[in-house]
């Protein structure tokens, strides 16, 4: 997280948490956790956040599938 403005030249690298969502496909609610768990990067105005267009760039290419991982030998059961 980025806590000193003074840091930030150029605005325009920066998009709203429900813009970050949308890009990620997720909630907004979800990205201010990934904020928060420092995953991706950003700034916080007060208590909205404005999130890097990089680190979202960048977590989304490296983040997993999502889910749970499937079994190694998926079998079904079945009722005699």
């Amino acid at each position: 997280m980025i806590k000193d403005l003074t840091q930030i030249k150029d605005l325009t690298q920066y998009v709203t948490t429900t813009q970050a969502a949308e890009m990620l496909g997720v909630t907004p609610k979800h990205v201010a956790l990934l904020l928060e768990r420092d995953r991706l990067q950003g700034i916080k105005l007060g208590r909205d956040w404005l999130v890097f267009v990089p680190s979202v760039t960048k977590y989304f290419e490296n983040k997993g599938p999502g889910g749970k991982p499937p079994s190694k030998n998926p079998q079904l059961e079945t009722t005699s």
